[in-house]
């Protein structure tokens, strides 16, 4: 395999749950289907479900209701990731990359520079777009922490891939891709 001609590596920021464990997340969505429960069986009985519970019952729901608007939701975190620049096509490289509390995958993203079609930097959402045809080889990382020995995706397919820019303020994204590779970048203002 080819070396290649030069290595950009920075933080990207990636969307994980501000609670880290998904379960404030499930007693938030189970305490919205118990309201909508309440709210429908009113209006099928036609008479207030919520005036029939006991007034204990009611504070503890409304305070959940009221909790669960602050809990939840998810932050940008740091996470180590390579566009890596080879003579005639780019890979972009993450090691671990998170996705859920149950799929964390090691991603090797490659683009040929004839099949990209748009390498788009928007300036507000500090997010790189490449759009074009990918080799995407893909490892999801087992309970254990280990990898398997086959990757659990391989494809080539038109599609695009992107990355939040956040964590490396000081990288300017245009004109490293522009003086590493043959695409010219377009600067999307939103």
């Amino acid at each position: 395999m080819n070396s290649p001609l030069y290595i950009l590596r920075f933080n990207e920021a990636v969307w994980v749950p501000k609670n880290g464990d998904g379960k404030t997340g499930k007693l938030k969505v189970a305490v919205w289907i118990i309201v909508a429960i309440i709210v429908i069986a009113s209006f099928v009985f036609q008479e207030s479900i919520f005036k029939q519970l006991s007034w204990p019952v009611r504070f503890m729901l409304i305070a959940l209701c009221i909790g669960s608007l602050f809990v939840g939701g998810k932050k940008k975190v740091p996470s180590a990731m390579e566009v890596q620049f080879y003579k005639d096509y780019l890979i972009v490289f993450r090691n671990k990359h998170y996705y859920s509390n149950s799929v964390s995958r090691k991603e090797f993203d490659k683009f040929k520079y004839s099949d990209i079609k748009q390498i788009q930097f928007r300036t507000v959402t500090k997010r790189v777009n490449i759009f074009g045809v990918v080799e995407g080889t893909w490892y999801n990382y087992k309970k254990d922490g280990s990898l398997p020995a086959e990757p659990t995706y391989h494809k080539v397919t038109d599609s695009i891939c992107y990355f939040y820019t956040d964590f490396a303020s000081d990288i300017d994204f245009v004109s490293e891709f522009e003086s590493n590779c043959p695409i010219k970048v377009t600067i999307d203002q939103n």
